[in-house]
């Protein structure tokens, strides 16, 4: 239980996505047994270009805020709904069959999206990752939305599932009993659209029709009734989200297309076993074998979550009082931060925003200035965090001038300090990773020592080594001050 707790860093996106996970499993069950599998892609591309476009008309910026995301809730469920209003309404007096109108309304929402992501300047970042079927980091108010859009859902779900059943395989019983067909197909619907435009903001509309649609394969592949096949599906698609978590925070892979994938394979699985209990004659080796597809699927599922993560630390706070100095040793002696040294095999470069600048670069312009990197920005951090924390920093001019070229290990930086003339203690770092992926989560570890260069002993040692969420970042830049209070609270803890 560890990944749910307020201090585990994926927490609201793993609960996120597991929510819309089972969701969609539910009600996919229908999605397939009604042949709407065409409708499941084509609501969700509708759900990703109604996202883009509010994107593209609020000129979505850099940290703008909880209104832009409220707005993209709402273009996500305006252009879902407005999708089924369509294909409703067309559908009485058209003769075009259903599948053709699906089909048109897919190719014009997928040519939209592309066409809003096109003409955005600054959200396409965002949009992109979505499209990627990356879990996206949500808040705490987006997770308390999405966690009550799904217990409404879900009860109209129960409270109406008879009405459902009837409007979806018999709609002339049905209305022999006095239970309208239309008021039943409009309330799945409904549901439908929410499940849809809510999955899609929280997971992309990749997962969502992976969702809509391989659980309840899978269900109904075995279930021997309808209501069993809804918790089956139901648990399928926790075992899909959880387990695919698991395996893409240890290989570093998107976590939504892991999460289909393993859908995939669960299918395939069932889908043998099936195909083994009807060849089998006895049925008492075909329980066995299910009880123990279902106990290593369980203990893979939450084995792998538990074992492969670990609690993000505490964010620094952005009070002015002085912070803790962790595990740092007090010290009455200046601090200089020497230049770090990139073990990375990246050049980390941050590029100008002035086009006739990085064309005199591209040209050997003699004159250009040097091109300011990500170890710039962080040695800034670390100067100011270290301040932050009670030392005494000498600027990072004045260090620099003293000792221009980054050293390779603690022992050459106090010997570089000491010929130098520095009578400080030194910060010598190594950053060994810095990747940050289209969910906008940092991986970094940022190797730190400080050093005396009187004796040369090293006085303390510490590591960041934890992902670090950077939600709001649209740059380079943004996402290293960002992510930076937080990288070098991880490493002044003790790392």
């Amino acid at each position: 239980m560890n990944v749910f707790s307020p201090d585990f860093l994926f927490r609201n996106a793993l609960a996120g996505g597991l929510l819309v996970g089972i969701l969609c499993g539910v009600l996919g069950v229908y999605v397939v047994l009604r042949r709407f599998a065409l409708l499941g892609v084509a609501l969700p591309q509708a759900s990703a270009a109604g996202i883009a476009f509010t994107f593209l008309a609020t000129r979505h910026q850099h940290a703008a805020g909880a209104g832009t995301h409220v707005l993209a809730l709402l273009g996500s469920a305006g252009f879902t709904f407005g999708g089924l209003a369509l294909l409703t309404l067309s559908g009485r007096r058209s003769r075009i069959p259903e599948d053709g109108r699906i089909g048109a309304l897919l190719a014009v929402a997928s040519a939209g999206t592309v066409l809003f992501v096109a003409a955005n300047p600054g959200g396409d970042f965002e949009v992109t990752s979505l499209l990627r079927g990356e879990l996206l980091a949500i808040s705490d108010s987006d997770l308390v939305i999405l966690a009550a859009a799904s217990l409404v859902t879900g009860i109209l779900f129960l409270l109406f599932r008879r009405e459902i059943l009837l409007a979806s395989f018999d709609p002339d019983f049905a209305r022999t009993l006095g239970k309208s067909p239309v008021k039943a197909d409009a309330l799945l619907y409904s549901l439908l659209g929410i499940a849809i435009s809510l999955g899609v903001m929280t997971v992309g509309p990749l997962v969502v029709f992976g969702f809509l649609t391989l659980p309840a394969l899978c269900a109904l592949r075995v279930a021997p009734r309808l209501g069993v096949a809804f918790a089956i599906a139901a648990l399928v698609a926790a075992a899909s989200s959880l387990g695919g978590f698991a395996i893409a925070y240890r290989a570093d892979l998107p976590a939504g297309p892991v999460d289909v994938a393993l859908a995939a394979a669960l299918w395939l699985g069932v889908s043998g076993i099936a195909r083994l209990r009807e060849s089998m004659a006895r049925r008492g080796a075909l329980r066995v074998v299910a009880i123990a597809m279902v106990v290593l699927l369980a203990g893979f599922a939450l084995g792998g979550c538990a074992g492969g993560t670990e609690p993000a630390e505490e964010p620094v706070s952005g009070a002015p009082a002085p912070l803790s100095r962790g595990t740092l040793p007090a010290s009455q002696r200046p601090i200089a931060v020497l230049r770090f040294r990139n073990e990375t095999g990246q050049s980390l470069r941050i590029a100008s925003s002035n086009p006739l600048e990085e064309l005199g670069k591209a040209a050997g312009d003699p004159f250009a200035r040097r091109d300011p990197t990500v170890l710039d920005e962080l040695e800034e951090i670390a100067t100011q965090e270290l301040a932050r924390r009670g030392f005494v920093v000498l600027s990072t001019a004045e260090t620099q001038r003293a000792v221009p070229t980054p050293p390779s290990d603690p022992g050459s930086a106090a010997l570089a300090a000491k010929r130098a003339g520095l009578d400080t203690l030194v910060l010598q770092g190594t950053l060994r990773r810095f990747t940050l992926n289209p969910s906008r989560i940092l991986l970094i570890t940022l190797d730190l020592a400080l050093v005396d260069p009187r004796d040369g002993h090293t006085l303390w040692t510490g590591t960041a080594r934890h992902p670090v969420a950077v939600p709001a970042a649209q740059t380079l830049p943004e996402a290293v001050r960002d992510a930076g209070p937080q990288i070098f609270a991880d490493a002044f803890s003790g790392g």
